[in-house]
């Protein structure tokens, strides 16, 4: 195919922080040449393009399959994460409370028979137990600090003794937020750290397979394993699913994928059932040409529910990989907002790239580190200056397939612009914000979502020294269809 060409000046520089929160001047437009904010491609997804496509759908069965196969597999195999590697969240709950607790106790000892110096290693040591006992609480939703109160019920709702004695194959019947604690209740390490809540841990779509491992004291959660991520979903959002239906799920070889995110699903009486996204599996009964969907009864168990669907909007799984038809993926992403760890039903950078690839029948992990060792032809670039790095992604990347990696975050590499008659990396990615930077300015320029940018923002006017550019601070990139 034609790769994407786009002529984007270079006039300010800005610094993407992917998983941080901006501490500078906020501004909120982010019309400059870097970003492109409408939709970059003019690639028409028309009949006879997937036609000739789907003739090659044989070649791909090795891939559903594949999918298929991990996708089920918390049905079939038992996960060997201890209960200590689950329920990673438990120490730093823990370690508040025992900061609170050393700090209560040295303010009631009787300080009357220590010398001044002891005194006053004794009020900085109170001091240091407070501020990790604060630090460590973090803020609520009404900006104002966790309690230890708080903490102490989390633990004890979390029911960590019931882990895997009684475990019970399960399916998602909602688009769920995945929680580290049992709770919807935010924690933020500071008054400005939105949307950073560090207790939304993923999201998960309907129809995904979970095995539950308890219910949390309340029953109001119940703890799910998934085949790509752990946590606390809300107990309604799940159904228990018994040997008939999972016997046919198994063994169900037909599914569908939609092509435009956020497709609404409604039966005949515009009963509302779901938002299908790019990247979520929906099993399909070729004999009703009907999308199968997720109810759960009043004895607990998940119900079959049989739906139309809007034909033009819809696939069979998996699609076959084109650049047209990532590029048509992406579009329909375009401008989408961000949402860390998935919250708000948004995405945030590894969710992007991980839904992006879904469609084609790529199960890749949950963060970047490890969909950038995926296929295990990561590429180190650490070690080169930013002039060989860009040279040897253009050189060796592939759109549409390759994924670039740095600490935090992940992009595509979609193809590349020229500006100033030097050719320059174009990548797809959602990020939350970006850093402005000038000789003499900073300041936070927010994104907010998926984005297309130059690799080398965050460069000042002189544009090839800083330490701060994509470019600079990319790790690695490796072929995800290789």
């Amino acid at each position: 195919m034609k790769y994407i060409k786009y002529v984007l000046a270079a006039a300010f520089a800005l610094l993407i922080i992917a998983c941080s929160l901006p501490t500078k001047s906020i501004k909120t437009d982010i019309h400059y040449p870097q970003v492109v904010d409408n939709k970059l491609f003019n690639i028409s997804q028309d009949a006879t393009t997937y036609a000739k496509l789907e003739q090659t759908q044989e070649v791909f069965k090795d891939l559903k399959d594949k999918y298929l196969g991990i996708y089920y597999s918390v049905w079939t195999t038992k996960p060997t994460a201890t209960k200590a590697e689950t329920f990673w969240i438990i120490p730093s709950l823990q370690n508040a409370i025992k900061a609170d607790d050393d700090a209560n106790a040295l303010i009631a000892e009787d300080s009357s028979h220590l010398s001044l110096s002891e005194k006053l290693k004794r009020d900085e040591d109170i001091k240091k137990l407070i501020a990790k006992r604060d630090s460590l609480l973090g803020f609520g939703e009404n900006l104002m600090p966790n309690t230890i109160s708080d903490f102490k019920k989390l633990i004890a709702n979390m029911n960590v003794d019931s882990f895997y004695k009684n475990p019970q194959n399960a399916i998602i019947v909602n688009n769920t937020n995945v929680r580290a604690v049992p709770t919807l209740k935010p924690r933020y390490k500071n008054r400005h750290n939105f949307p950073f809540d560090r207790w939304q841990n993923s999201s998960m779509f309907e129809g995904t397979p979970v095995v539950i491992t308890q219910f949390s004291t309340d029953g109001k959660f119940a703890h799910v394993h998934s085949a790509y991520v752990d946590g606390w979903v809300l107990s309604n959002d799940v159904a228990l699913v018994d040997p008939k239906l999972q016997d046919f799920l198994l063994k169900l070889k037909n599914y569908k994928v939609t092509n435009e995110d956020n497709t609404p699903l409604n039966d005949p009486k515009r009963l509302f059932f779901i938002d299908a996204k790019i990247g979520q599996l929906f099993p399909y009964d070729k004999t009703s040409d009907k999308l199968i969907l997720f109810k759960k009864g009043l004895d607990g168990y998940a119900k079959k529910v049989e739906i139309a669907y809007p034909k033009t909007s819809f696939k069979d799984f998996p699609i076959p990989f084109s650049d047209d038809m990532m590029a048509n993926l992406i579009n329909t992403m375009m401008g989408e907002k961000y949402g860390w760890g998935g919250i708000f039903g948004n995405r945030d950078c590894s969710a992007f790239t991980r839904d992006s690839f879904a469609n084609f029948g790529i199960f890749l992990p949950r963060n970047s580190a490890s969909q950038a060792n995926y296929t295990g032809n990561l590429q180190d670039l650490s070690k080169m200056t930013n002039e060989q790095k860009e040279s040897y992604i253009i050189a060796n990347g592939v759109p549409f397939r390759s994924i670039i990696w740095l600490k935090g975050h992940i992009m595509i590499y979609i193809g590349t612009t020229t500006i100033d008659g030097k050719q320059r990396a174009l990548v797809a990615h959602d990020a939350w914000s970006v850093t402005g930077s000038s000789d003499t300015n900073k300041e936070v320029i927010m994104l907010g979502g998926v984005h297309i940018t130059t690799m080398t923002v965050g460069a000042s006017f002189d544009g090839e020294s800083s330490k701060k550019t994509l470019l600079s601070r990319a790790i690695g990139i490796s072929n995800i269809m290789e």
